[in-house]
């Protein structure tokens, strides 16, 4: 009898944000092999509901490897929200309440009979684009990802720099106008509540019905929760002057914030992406570097490049499959010791 032909290593990466998820299958040089798409919530059937469909777009995936004679080995999980990385379990997930304390390492390990690895998604989108995207060969990296909400998380020394409780990197709790700094106060004035796709589109609501944007009308309507990010680059592109000054407004406020942080942290890489830049990556990316530039020290300025995401849509699915792959390494990028 002939010898059996290996089967060649290939992983899965699945992207769990807060409006939609992706799951994606990569062979050894990270092209992807197949993909499925769903909606992140999948409404009345709540949890049980995620999980049968969690299920089937794995199945399919392992099926299309077992197609191409493919193994898959690693499965990495990016979800949005706080990570127990050490369990694999959502702690808390703001968006996705229905996953809070949701087990993915033990499910999937049960599903795949993979090494699974489950961390925030934006760490992981992140940790994508400096391994195999647009942050290549930087040494210190902020990313920002502007979405449902807005997200950050950061590469020091060429790793994923996670903090003390897992939390570094939430730019979206940015405060921006400490009017009152009692114990008491709130922090309405955050990075997310003004420059996150969600706020964006509230007040960009608010001109429609106020007749301020025919553009954004028309296409969309006048209803918070029709309005996308595709929808809100389409009326600046009619001619919605309100909505792009907007806009301009709200990415010259993330410019402002990260310029903080290019300042303490001298970084040389700031990463943009999430489906807001992803819709409007030329004024995003424009808006955003001036404001960068015009506020931070010149010295650290100058030190700087401002990119967009390279892999789009799916800097989560690689960097969640590239970080389940390098954590078998003998050199894991995260410790949990």
């Amino acid at each position: 009898m002939g010898k059996r032909k290996k089967r060649r290593r290939a992983a899965i990466g699945i992207d769990i944000g807060g409006t939609k998820s992706l799951y994606a299958l990569f062979d050894e040089s990270f092209e992807i092999v197949a993909e499925e798409k769903l909606p992140s919530d999948p409404g009345k059937g709540g949890v049980a509901q995620f999980e049968r469909n969690m299920k089937k777009a794995v199945k399919s995936l392992l099926r299309a490897a077992a197609r191409r004679g493919l193994k898959v080995g690693a499965v990495g999980v990016g979800c949005a929200g706080m990570i127990d990385i050490r369990k694999g379990v959502v702690r808390s997930s703001p968006n996705l309440t229905f996953l809070n304390g949701y087990p993915f390492r033990k499910r999937l390990e049960r599903l795949t009979d993979a090494s699974v690895f489950v961390a925030n998604d934006v760490d992981t989108g992140l940790y994508g684009e400096h391994r195999l995207g647009a942050a290549r060969g930087m040494r210190h990296v902020i990313g920002v990802f502007l979405g449902t909400g807005v997200g950050g998380a950061l590469i020091i020394d060429g790793r994923l720099h996670l903090g003390a409780s897992g939390a570094a990197g939430d730019i979206g709790n940015y405060l921006l106008h400490a009017v009152d700094v009692s114990q008491e106060a709130t922090r309405k004035e955050s990075l997310d509540s003004v420059a996150s796709r969600t706020a964006i589109a509230g007040a960009a609501a608010a001109l429609a019905a106020k007749r301020k944007a025919p553009g954004l009308s028309e296409g969309a309507g006048t209803d918070v929760k029709d309005i996308k990010s595709g929808d809100i680059a389409a009326a600046i592109d009619k001619g919605d002057k309100a909505v792009e000054r907007l806009v301009r407004s709200r990415a010259a406020l993330v410019g402002v914030a990260l310029s903080n942080l290019v300042d303490f942290i001298n970084p040389d890489g700031v990463v943009l992406g999430g489906g807001l830049v992803e819709a409007m990556p030329s004024l995003f990316r424009r808006e955003i570097e001036k404001s960068i530039r015009a506020h931070a020290a010149p010295r650290a300025a100058r030190a700087l490049k401002v990119v967009l995401a390279k892999l789009h849509d799916h800097a989560g699915t690689v960097g969640a499959a590239k970080l389940a792959l390098d954590m078998q390494s003998d050199d894991p990028p995260i410790d949990l010791d």
